[in-house]
């Protein structure tokens, strides 16, 4: 198996592509988005502090307590990780309370750290989070790119957009990436170490 959909308990956003995924956790809320969605989850994962209704017995589930240290998407981060997937499509987690988005773009990041990329989905968002060293993003009208840095990335290389970068050093300090513009129907993004974030957003 190689992509596990994580459906989180946040403002909903539409299950994009959630059909390619090997593997879905739905995260305590996340279950019932995935019910409102005829979507089977393979494991609920949660303290059920947002959703108490029935789950049946053939659905493997994992309750956690209400005091913890990791949040139920990151538990389910955890559980991506021991089981070797490559990809995770992460939904229902931008919007809503910033503190649980911080916490969400967090738990993105320590996959990246583990070799996982991660594609957040939301209404009018794209992100992807990933230490891929080489990224092809494909050109979307109407949506601006954008390239974060989420710690240090060396040697940063953008080409096929309006403002191009010449192996250049990013930084979490300073968005120097953000509103950029397709000019060709793919964007590369090359570099040699660090957790990048793309985003792509409606404008």
């Amino acid at each position: 198996m190689n992509r596990c959909a994580i459906v989180s308990g946040g403002d909903y956003s539409p299950l994009t592509k959630i059909e390619e995924c090997d593997f879905v956790i739905a995260c305590d809320k996340g279950y019932s988005y995935c019910k409102e969605n005829n979507i089977k989850a393979d494991l609920v994962i949660g303290d059920f502090d947002s959703y108490d209704g029935d789950i049946p017995d053939d659905i493997e589930t994992i309750r956690l307590p209400v005091m913890k240290d990791d949040t139920d998407t990151m538990h389910a981060y955890r559980y991506a990780v021991e089981k070797g997937f490559k990809e995770i499509y992460l939904y229902c987690a931008l919007g809503g309370r910033f503190d649980h988005l911080l916490a969400n773009m967090q738990c993105a990041i320590y996959g990246a750290r583990n070799n996982i990329s991660t594609y957040i989905y939301s209404k009018k968002n794209e992100v992807l989070v990933t230490n891929d060293n080489h990224i092809v993003i494909n050109k979307k009208e109407n949506y601006s790119l954008s390239v974060f840095a989420a710690d240090l990335c060396k040697d940063v290389k953008i080409t096929g957009a309006l403002y191009e970068t010449d192996h250049i050093d990013l930084d979490n300090s300073f968005p120097l990436g953000v509103s950029n513009v397709f000019i060709k129907d793919e964007v590369t993004i090359e570099k040699k170490s660090g957790v990048i974030i793309i985003v792509l957003s409606l404008l």
